[in-house]
């Protein structure tokens, strides 16, 4: 009984030893990161699977209160142009318009209508200081690659163009051309076609 004993005891001891020193720091909490900074690929946060720690990470970036209340007028300002976007939070709030811009084979000559809205935007966005804007412009795969580059910039430019005339600071806007090589529908039919010949724009709210 006495030998039983000491082996159980001795058990027991070798597990509490071992418990001890797997724990480094006492609390994993502590070591966790707390950014997507200190993330090794902090793409995987946009995974949703019922372990990513998500709140933990987004909660100390909580907009302050004058956050708040811009992105509420932006939203104002969007909704009651009838401007379709959608919110993309991260390290900065990011707001990327559905409503997009859409041109004619081989052009970069805007439509009345889109150069309405882009204007109705740039004035708007000229009275805050806390919002940037990205342009990005995008072709069909229509005619030679080294053309399509070039006019995705081009219509990017005209785009760029409108709202500078509404006096928004230059270095606000921050406009590129992707070619042919990021379609948003298949290029197989004209339909597609003209969805993929676009600008789409992103509005990023500072902190």
């Amino acid at each position: 009984m006495k030998h039983w004993f000491l082996v159980i005891c001795g058990i027991l001891a070798g597990c509490g030893s071992i418990n001890s020193e797997m724990v480094p720091g006492g609390n994993l909490l502590d070591t966790a990161p707390r950014t997507n900074s200190e993330l090794m690929h902090p793409e995987w946060g946009y995974v949703t699977t019922p372990y990513v720690a998500s709140n933990r990470v987004v909660q100390p970036r909580t907009a302050p209160q004058e956050m708040t209340q811009g992105t509420t007028s932006l939203e104002m300002f969007l909704n009651r142009h009838h401007i379709a976007y959608e919110a993309i939070s991260g390290e900065h709030l990011m707001v990327r318009l559905k409503e997009q811009v859409h041109f004619k084979t081989g052009s970069a000559q805007l439509s009345l209508q889109s150069q309405d809205w882009i204007r109705n935007l740039g004035h708007y966005l000229a009275g805050r200081s806390d919002v940037d804007v990205v342009i990005d412009g995008h072709t069909d795969s229509t005619g030679r690659a080294s053309f399509n580059d070039r006019l995705s910039e081009k219509r990017a430019e005209e785009v760029e163009k409108q709202l500078l005339a509404t006096n928004l600071p230059r270095q606000r806007i921050f406009s590129r051309g992707f070619g042919e090589y990021v379609p948003q529908c298949s290029n197989a039919t004209s339909t597609g076609k003209a969805c993929n010949r676009r600008v789409e724009l992103m509005l990023i709210v500072g902190q």
